[in-house]
């Protein structure tokens, strides 16, 4: 009994690469999208935004899916006071220092590396520290628009007029997540770390070494794959990182660089260059299934 109990323990801690691949049909699309862009430089997106201290640029938007934008903003900018009344919000830091300030949680320092989540019905804003401008890439949920603080002044989102309203529901509370992730202390070396897995929501950040192409081609880092209904968007944290997405030439991406696979595209990623690579991976369900060829 006991040896039987061993055996199963090892198989649910076993890889997925370890485990028997099962079979079945699943839904794919039959075209994928003809104009989608898959890839947005950090160099790029900072030479059109050349000369302003403030700007937003949303590279990511699903319908019914996530939404990403990258966001920078001025040397002593407060934002207005908001909360997500459904899902959580995260953030990467990819440049300049914030003041992070969740109702509930002692206000931090967040620097570049740094991964930050708040929970939904939690008010939080954030403020540019020192004499350079801060820079971040923001994933918030398409279909759930901010609430603002009563005493804040709401921005203007088309269709959609703020009114006013009172309401009982408490915070959300982190159930054993962390308000800042530092990726390069806090990740598993050579391994994957969940940094939120909320039900409209979940980031893992995976760092390694490049390790060699695979057989036929395939990449040696991930298995190809694709995701019933869900996209997959990433941004590199470290190093290199190399996506092979179905119909397109592979992407090398660089630190600051986002890069997205729409939903249904096969695609896999491996880590590119000699030294250390790290990417944040970013799904709109808590566990997306990976569905691989039989």
């Amino acid at each position: 009994m006991m040896i039987r109990i061993l055996i199963l323990l090892l198989l649910a801690a076993a890889p997925a690469s370890a485990q028997a691949l099962k079979q079945a049909w699943a839904p794919k699309p039959v075209a994928a999208p003809a104009s989608s862009q898959l890839h947005w430089k950090l160099a790029d997106l900072l030479r059109a935004h050349a000369g302003e201290k403030s700007w937003s640029q949303t590279l990511v938007r699903d319908a019914d899916g996530l939404t990403g934008t990258y966001i920078q903003t001025a040397p002593g900018e407060v934002s207005p006071r908001r909360m997500y009344s459904d899902t959580v919000i995260l953030f990467a830091v990819q440049s300049g220092r914030l003041r992070v300030v969740i109702d509930g949680v002692e206000p931090f320092t967040a620097t570049p590396g740094i991964l930050v989540q708040v929970p939904s019905l939690r008010f939080f804003h954030v403020e540019t520290l020192g004499d350079a401008p801060a820079r971040r890439f923001e994933i918030t949920q398409t279909l759930a628009p901010p609430v603002y603080a009563a005493d804040a002044t709401p921005a203007p989102r088309p269709g959609t007029r703020y009114v006013k309203v009172g309401y009982y529901s408490p915070p959300a509370g982190y159930d054993g997540a962390k308000p800042a992730t530092d990726y390069r202390t806090d990740a598993v070396p050579d391994g994957v770390t969940d940094v939120v897995r909320d039900d409209f929501l979940s980031a893992r950040i995976t760092r390694g070494r490049a390790p060699h192409d695979g057989p036929g081609g395939a990449l040696g880092g991930d298995r190809e794959h694709f995701h019933i209904g869900a996209s997959e968007t990433w941004l590199v944290l470290e190093g290199r990182v190399r996506y092979r997405i179905e119909g397109r030439p592979d992407i090398v991406a660089e630190p600051g660089d986002i890069v997205h696979a729409p939903a249904g595209l096969r695609h896999a990623s491996r880590f590119a260059g000699n030294g250390t690579a790290a990417q944040l991976s970013i799904l709109p369900v808590a566990d997306a299934l990976e569905a691989f060829a039989p």
